[in-house]
This record gives structure tokens, C-alpha cells and sequence, in this order.
């Protein structure tokens, strides 16, 4: 029995040795469901049967998340998602391959190497999905920034708990995905690039560096707290050249002054640069002022706090502006829905997600869908300040595939209470318009029953914001080459801009062939629709704001 016992357990001992490999003492790869299990003494990570990352997990905690999108924790993307067709090691690496791509993963006691290969004829993305227990990632520069951030860069330190994890090889960092953050790395036609994991434990000084920048900004114990305004962004003018800036926030120390001052060159030439005393309430030393700034920028907005002559406090904000704002709405052409993510080039274009501004590229932040593909937000900012010359500000609250019922107030969806909220945020005058493009789920609805549905949208949402602003509704119904327009939702759209309801936007239903993604067959725009699309609207809308800007004249 004694010898029956020992033979099964030296069995089991060969089992494991031919099934599970160590190749040094460091790191074990174990097969598993056509897939492999990679174990260190800093971490364990799962590699799918598809070549794809599951998880990467360290100090008992999860650092990358597969529950969204695709199941998929690291994979790539081109359109959709790009699986391996094998998957084998060899000598103590895991290679997978197709006909696309490949990848080729090599593991240290505390490293993982992802070689990563495009082998197709066209640009391809790979994307690590960073688990949303993550809170703070800190750039090169030594910034800890609360996550999910939206930044280009080469590479991120991801922090959880007293662990973290660096990630070398990025070109850019994105999000929120399902409230995840995203590391992206593209990949050129036949390029390779190597993406680096190092997991580590964070030093005492990393730990309180990440505990100060998650403290919500509020609580932070700053001498002088800015609230009002953010970096990069825009001030809605109120005339050609004359705006404001809001200037809120509050002073720890005992002061008994707080100046600004906005430094920059505007449309009629460089600010005064002068400080300016701001209220101070006595009590609570916080402070909340219009400050008269004309239209331009970027600026500067400084900030100083007194105590008689001496500066007790000071604060600066980079990249304020004071220009035209914008809010988009409607279905997924209006989100982030093409086929590949674009950029603005003028480097004068923010977007408003609703608790922070950022430089406009895609993925826009803030829709009601979460997307992460492209839009048309980037063209079209740009197209407005080669126009007008000053800073553009896009707030985008869209939700792709929703009819206009579902954009009703109190429809249960909540797409019109999301919208508003953009609106409330930025305040009365607050933006020029709100740009609408949708109709495509309303195909075959009633001409009438459309025209309803939008003008209680339109009045509703005026009311509800307290002001007037104009709504300009887009002629949207394309499906793709078969049925490249539907005439109801058409006759729709129409009647709305004749009756004044709303005013006129772009014909997009002429964006056909090449200017649709899946080489014209889709029904979302390619990179040349978006910028076309872009180039559209500010056409529509700039025709408008020349009309205002001009009776500025008469």
C-alpha cells in the first residue's frame, strides 16, 4: 500500500514535470485550456487559447481587467479583434501567430516582454486593459495623475495598493472604457514593437505621492485651491472679442487678498497682464468672480493669495481659453463610432467630459456610450479655428443606435438627463449650440411623429436650462450603399429647419462610398468621412456664427 501510494505521487511528479515547465527558478509556464499559465515570485499571468492576455495579477491584486469589450485583457485590434491562429512555447516563450499579426511574450522574474508584430497591409492597434481598481498611473515626469487619463506617452507607472505596475512601449493612454483605463499601442504596416511589464512594489515615497493625488481635490490640503478655471478650458465669448473667465476656488492660509492676472495674446493683441484683485470672503477665504477677458488664447491664469504685502499662496492654470463652444448629441456618428480615432492638428481644439477638459482627441471623452473609436469632433474643431482664430470647446453626450423616443425626457434611458447635465455644467450662455446628428434608427419613422418627438426635445431642454439655444439638426439617414437615404426621417429633419424649430445642419447621407468605414459598406464614417463630416458642420454652424459676429457690425 506504502509503495502503491509513493509510485502514483512519482506519476504525478512526471505529470507535472512534462505538462509544467520551469525554466528557470524563477518562472514556471503551465499548458491550460489550449492556452498557458505563467507563474513568478512577483506574479502570475493567463494567456488565452487565442494568444490574448486574461490577467495579470500581482500582490494578490488584479493590474489588468478582461470583463469588457472583447473579454480580452491585452489583445490586438483592427476593426475587430485580431485572435492568434496557434499558440506554442518555445524555449521558455509563448508565441502565437496568424495571418495578421503575431506576438511573442518572454517572461523574467519580474518582467514580461510583449513583442508584438503587424504582418497585415493595413495600421493595427494592440490594447492592454488596466483593471478600474487602478486609481492613479504616473507619467515619466514624475506626475500622478488619477486615472483613467487621457495622454500620449511612452510609457506609465500603474499603482495598486503596495504594488505597481510599469509599462514601457505606449503611444498613448486612454479612457474611460467601462470605466477602465486603456494602453495603447499602434502598429504601422509590417512594424514591431515591444511593449515591457515590470512589477514591483511601490516605495513609501510612491505611496504618498499616490495617496495625495487620489485625495479628491476638494480635500487636498493646497495653500491655494483653483476650481474654476481648468486647464484647457474654453469660455464661451459673448462677442467677437469681449468674454469672461470664471475665476472660483478658495485659500487655506490666512489672506486678506487674492489677485488673478491672465497672461497671452487674444484677437486684438497681447492682455494688460495686470493683477486684479478678486472678492475674498473674509470667513471662508473662497473666491468667485467674472473676470472680463478677451476672446483668444491660449492663457495663463495665475493666482495669488496676501496676507498685507507678503504672498502667502499662489496657483497657475495652463491653456484657458475664450472662444466657441459646442455640445453634441444624438446616435453613434455623433460618438465615437469611426473607424479609426482622429486628431485635431491645430492644438486649439478641448473636450469636456463633465469632470475635466482635455486637448480633443479621440476617443472623445464624455458620451453616454463610452465609446473609443473615431469621430468627427477633431475636423471639425479644427475647421472652426482656422475660422475664427480662437480657442473651440466640444462637450459630446451621444449614445450610438438610439432613436429619438429614446432621447425624450423621463424615457427611462436617460440620455436626455445626460445631456442636460452637460448643459447645466457649462451654464446659461454657456455654449453656442447644440449640434444633433440622429436619424438613422428613425429610418421608417412617421414624419409627424419625428417632428414631435424632436420639438419636445428641442423646448424641453431650453426650458430646462433656464436660456435659448439653438439646436442644429444634421440630414442623417444612411445605412450603407443599398439605402443611402430613407425619406421620412428625411421629410423630418426638414421640416424642423423650415418651421425654425431648428437649423440646418449638414446632408451627411452624401457621405457615401470611401467616406464609409468596411471600404464603403458601413455606415460609420472611414478617417476621410470624418474629416469631411468635420469640414460639414463647421460649415453649417460657421455660416450661422458669421451672421451673429457680423449684426455685431450694424
Amino acid at each position: 500500500m506504502y509503495c502503491r501510494k509513493n509510485i502514483v505521487m512519482i506519476i504525478m511528479a512526471l505529470f507535472m514535470m512534462v505538462c509544467s515547465t520551469a525554466y528557470s527558478a524563477d518562472v514556471t509556464i503551465t499548458p491550460d485550456n489550449g492556452g498557458f499559465r505563467v507563474h513568478t515570485g512577483a506574479y502570475d499571468v493567463a494567456i488565452l487559447s487565442d494568444g490574448c492576455l486574461a490577467s495579470l495579477q500581482t500582490g494578490g491584486a488584479s493590474f489588468l481587467n478582461s470583463s469588457v469589450g472583447f473579454n480580452r485583457a491585452g489583445y490586438f485590434h483592427q476593426g475587430n479583434l485580431v485572435g492568434m491562429s496557434s499558440l506554442a512555447q518555445q524555449d521558455g516563450t509563448v508565441v502565437g501567430k496568424s495571418d495578421a499579426a503575431s506576438i511573442k511574450y518572454e517572461f523574467g522574474p519580474n518582467t514580461i516582454t510583449c513583442n508584438l508584430t503587424n504582418s497585415s497591409s493595413a495600421p493595427m492597434a494592440y490594447y492592454m486593459i488596466f483593471d478600474e481598481a487602478i486609481k492613479v498611473v504616473a507619467n515619466p515626469a514624475g506626475q500622478y495623475m488619477v486615472a483613467p487619463v487621457n495622454v500620449d506617452c511612452t510609457s506609465a507607472t500603474f499603482f495598486r495598493n503596495d504594488m505597481k505596475v510599469r509599462a514601457e512601449g505606449c503611444g498613448k493612454l486612454w479612457g474611460p472604457w467601462n470605466s477602465q483605463q486603456v494602453f495603447d499601442v499602434g502598429l504601422g504596416v509590417g512594424e514591431t514593437r515591444k511593449v515591457v511589464l515590470t512589477v514591483d512594489r511601490a516605495s513609501d515615497a510612491e505611496k504618498v505621492a499616490v495617496a495625495k493625488a487620489y485625495t479628491p481635490t476638494e480635500l487636498q490640503v493646497a495653500d491655494l485651491n483653483v476650481l474654476s478655471p481648468r486647464q484647457y478650458q474654453v469660455f464661451q465669448r459673448t462677442s467677437r472679442y469681449n468674454g469672461y473667465i470664471v475665476a472660483s476656488g478658495w485659500v487655506r492660509p490666512a489672506c486678506d487678498k487674492v489677485k488673478i492676472r491672465v497672461l497671452g495674446k487674444s484677437l486684438k493683441g497681447a492682455l494688460p497682464g495686470k493683477w486684479e484683485n478678486l472678492p475674498l470672503n473674509a470667513q471662508t477665504r473662497a473666491f468667485a468672480s467674472r473676470i472680463p477677458t478677451n476672446s483668444g488664447g491660449w492663457y495663463a491664469v495665475e493666482f495669488r493669495a496676501l496676507k498685507g504685502s507678503k504672498v502667502v499662496a499662489q496657483a497657475k492654470v495652463q491653456n484657458v481659453g475664450v472662444g466657441e463652444v459646442f455640445v453634441g448629441a444624438g446616435q453613434s456618428n455623433s460618438t465615437n463610432c469611426g473607424q479609426e480615432r482622429t486628431k485635431q492638428t491645430s492644438g486649439m481644439v478641448s473636450s469636456f467630459s463633465g469632470a475635466y477638459w482635455q486637448i480633443a482627441d479621440d476617443p472623445q471623452p464624455g458620451p453616454h456610450d463610452k465609446t473609443s473609436g473615431g469621430s468627427f469632433w477633431p475636423s471639425f474643431g479644427d475647421a472652426m479655428y482656422a475660422r475664427y482664430h480662437v480657442p473651440i470647446g466640444v462637450a459630446v453626450t451621444g449614445h450610438g443606435g438610439t432613436s429619438v423616443a429614446q432621447w425624450q425626457p423621463n424615457s427611462g434611458d436617460g440620455l436626455f438627463e445626460w445631456m442636460m447635465t452637460r448643459i447645466y455644467q457649462l451654464g446659461p450662455m454657456g455654449f453656442r449650440a447644440v449640434l444633433w446628428h440622429q436619424g438613422e434608427t428613425d429610418a421608417v419613422t412617421p414624419t409627424d411623429v419625428y417632428v414631435q418627438k424632436m420639438t419636445t426635445l428641442i423646448r424641453r431642454s431650453n426650458i430646462d436650462a433656464g436660456w435659448d439655444f439653438p439646436w442644429f439638426v444634421a440630414w442623417a439617414s444612411y445605412h450603407n450603399p443599398e439605402h443611402t437615404s430613407w425619406p421620412l426621417v428625411r421629410a423630418a429633419q426638414k421640416q424642423l429647419w423650415d418651421t425654425g424649430i431648428a437649423m440646418q445642419g449638414p446632408d451627411t447621407d452624401t457621405l457615401q462610398g470611401d467616406n464609409r468605414d468596411f471600404n464603403g459598406a458601413g455606415i460609420h464614417f472611414s478617417p476621410k468621412g470624418c474629416l469631411t463630416h468635420g469640414q460639414m458642420w463647421a460649415e453649417k454652424v460657421g455660416a450661422y456664427v458669421d451672421s451673429l459676429l457680423d449684426r455685431e457690425k450694424k
